[in-house]
């Protein structure tokens, strides 16, 4: 009999226009003042703007900070802190995709504790235990950042740090698809996929349990139907609720078993280049799934995996799944033209970094360093031909 732990749920307010909740949400925690960490791009769209009238037509003070663009790094984090702190904030609002809600998780973890992020960074000190409440809205599909205890930012050197602890956990979570509408069909694509690897790597990892297959064989039946169609049809808010559904059970299966090749190629990807974490995470998990299901162990669960997906529940399947659901969404085995320079000998080096090949490890097979060279090998034979 296996033993595993299923990690907590935070509550989840799911459908269209229940962004108006949050007013009430906000004031069932700690009430005002609100600090709202947002994607810059949001306020210019107009995304901000609908949470904040409904803030401000309930009289509950707010500041925002709709300043996060690419992935957060350490300096932005501790001004952040410094300015809830400065404001006296009682709630967090994390609005935005994965970077947003990685900065606004952190920042209500650690601002009280008036110290540098780093100083917590790859669990060197336990988190905090009098953080701020928080609230996750999530307007891109794929992080799952709203359900996970883990924030990723960048270090001044542009390498990607973890932080981890239930401490990271949001209080409350709204998923309401009508914000996902903007996002163009790349973006779409990108993020979804990244959902897509969290489901995979879940419900195929070393640590899969009953919960990461609860959730990532759900999540991946739903997303193998609904992501093509979001990405054909960003009007259609059935699709866009369902991909913002799975992506957010996706995150569960994340949260409880973690992720393995694709996303340790990735975060080393994107600490050498900069690239979209979602196709770098697609990228590298189509590159790798051959050379995993080569392997004995797992053989079961990548069977599995490739059945939720549509096809045959033979491990031998899954890779042809994974490439035809890139295809199907638009995303083609190329990476973009900034990765010319990166050697198969600098890739692999980033993947065995310590932030990094702890989701090696938990791949269902032991990983070696020869292995490590193999995989960045071919990784980086892919062309470098795609403009972003």
């Amino acid at each position: 009999m296996q033993i595993f732990n299923m990690g907590q749920v935070p509550p989840v307010t799911f459908g269209a226009g229940r962004v108006a909740k949050v007013p009430k949400i906000v004031k069932s925690l700690n009430g005002g003042p609100v600090f709202i960490i947002a994607d810059a791009v949001l306020a210019k769209l107009g995304v901000t703007e609908r949470l904040t009238q409904d803030l401000a037509e309930s009289g509950i003070p707010f500041e925002l900070a709709a300043e996060v663009s690419g992935e957060p790094n350490e300096a932005l984090v501790d001004d952040l802190c410094a300015r809830v702190r400065n404001v006296d904030a009682k709630v967090i609002i994390g609005l935005g995709g994965g970077a947003a809600m990685d900065a606004a998780k952190l920042v209500a973890a650690i601002a009280n504790a008036n110290e540098p992020a780093q100083t917590f960074a790859l669990a060197a000190r336990p988190l905090p235990t009098n953080g701020i409440p928080s609230i996750a809205i999530p307007t891109t599909a794929g992080t799952g950042s709203e359900v996970t205890r883990t924030s990723v930012i960048s270090k001044a050197d542009g390498r990607k740090t973890w932080f981890w602890g239930d401490e990271l956990m949001f209080n409350q979570v709204v998923l309401d698809p009508e914000l996902t509408l903007s996002l163009p069909p790349h973006l779409t694509a990108w993020t979804g996929i990244d959902a897509v690897a969290h489901a995979l790597e879940g419900a195929t990892a070393g640590t899969t349990s009953p919960a990461g297959q609860l959730y990532g064989l759900e999540a991946l039946r739903i997303l193998s139907d609904a992501l093509p169609r979001a990405v054909a049809d960003g009007s259609d808010l059935e699709a866009r609720g369902r991909v913002l559904w799975a992506s957010t059970v996706a995150g569960l299966a994340l949260h409880n078993c973690n992720t393995h090749m694709g996303h340790n190629i990735s975060h080393a990807l994107g600490s050498l280049v900069r690239i979209h974490h979602g196709l770098a995470t697609g990228l590298g998990l189509e590159v790798s799934l051959p050379w995993l299901v080569a392997r004995p162990e797992g053989a079961k669960n990548y069977g599995l995996a490739a059945q939720a997906m549509g096809g045959a529940a033979s491990p031998a399947t899954l890779p042809a799944a994974m490439s035809n659901l890139m295809r199907a969404c638009h995303i083609s085995a190329e990476l973009p033209a900034n990765c010319a320079e990166i050697t198969p000998e600098a890739l692999a080096c980033e993947m065995k970094n310590e932030a990094n090949i702890g989701m090696a490890k938990n791949a269902a097979c032991q990983i070696t360093d020869n292995d490590f060279d193999e995989i960045s090998a071919l990784m980086m034979r892919l062309p470098k031909t795609l403009t972003v």
